[in-house]
């Protein structure tokens, strides 16, 4: 919030005195999208995994009167990077009472012959030089691990064998054509509950667009009903962006005012 009374301390007499309700909303535009490009630097600064998601619930500016601009961050995994969540086992939110049950291939949990649910979660891994904004990079998640002596050459020899898979095609939701899996490597695994090492059961997906064919590497794991692990740690309070958008703005607001008059006064 940007007040006037505020301003006051801070600029000359002469630029309150033409400070009306046209002034300030072409000031108050600039600030906003100059508060926009500001959480979109602190998100590529701070952010890896969770990157491009967070940008993508960064919404434009949008004007609720004259003189009221808002930028919202939407999407419950931007909110949840934002404001952090507390201790949450995630059999509740993936397996709860509120996620539909369906049948294989849909989107849901699915019943189990003996009783419960289960359902399958894709997890997206990275090329092992990459900045972490699609996917965990190959071989990073080993770093310290006991038994592995160098993880940056473990994520290249993984990558290595990868991009050799045939590909897996189609698109989510519809029909898949799968292609070959990483299977019997002979890498730890990377917790004690985990039943397998994470990049065990790869596959390659490849998707073709007008100009290019990319390639993206998944695996999936399974969560099923009274299964170990799949404890979400708590994150609170989040990163708070939102925060530290709020200082730059009043960081720079007098300054902004004062370049708009000191344009104004000159002719520009």
């Amino acid at each position: 919030m940007i007040d006037v009374t505020e301003l006051a301390k801070v600029l000359p007499p002469w630029m309150m005195q033409h400070l009306n309700e046209e002034a300030v909303a072409t000031v108050l535009g600039n600030i906003a999208d100059g508060a926009r490009a500001e959480w979109f630097k602190q998100a590529g600064a701070t952010l890896f995994r969770t990157r491009r998601d967070y940008m993508h619930g960064i919404q434009p500016v949008s004007w609720v009167d004259k003189l009221t601009t808002v930028i919202s961050l939407v999407g419950m995994l931007p909110r949840i990077v934002e404001h952090g969540m507390p201790r949450t086992d995630l059999h509740d939110t993936l397996l709860g009472p509120d996620v539909p049950t369906v049948p294989m291939g849909e989107r849901g949990k699915h019943e189990r012959v003996d009783g419960g649910f289960y359902r399958a979660i894709p997890f997206r891994h990275a090329g092992p030089n990459a900045g972490g904004a699609v996917g965990m990079p190959m071989g990073r998640p080993y770093g310290g691990h006991t038994m592995v002596d160098d993880a940056k050459r473990l994520g290249r020899s993984v990558y290595k064998l990868a991009k050799k898979l045939a590909p897996t095609t189609g698109m989510p939701g519809g029909p898949t054509k799968w292609g070959g899996r990483l299977k019997n490597l002979e890498i730890p695994k990377l917790k004690r509950h985990h039943a397998v090492n994470i990049y065990e059961g790869m596959v390659r997906q490849e998707k073709t667009y007008k100009k290019a064919t990319q390639s993206s590497y998944m695996t999936f794991r399974t969560i099923s009903t009274g299964s170990r692990g799949w404890v979400r740690p708590d994150t609170t309070p989040g990163v708070q962006l939102s925060k530290k958008v709020v200082e730059y703005v009043h960081g720079i607001a007098a300054k902004a005012f004062a370049a708009y008059f000191e344009g104004w006064g000159s002719g520009k």
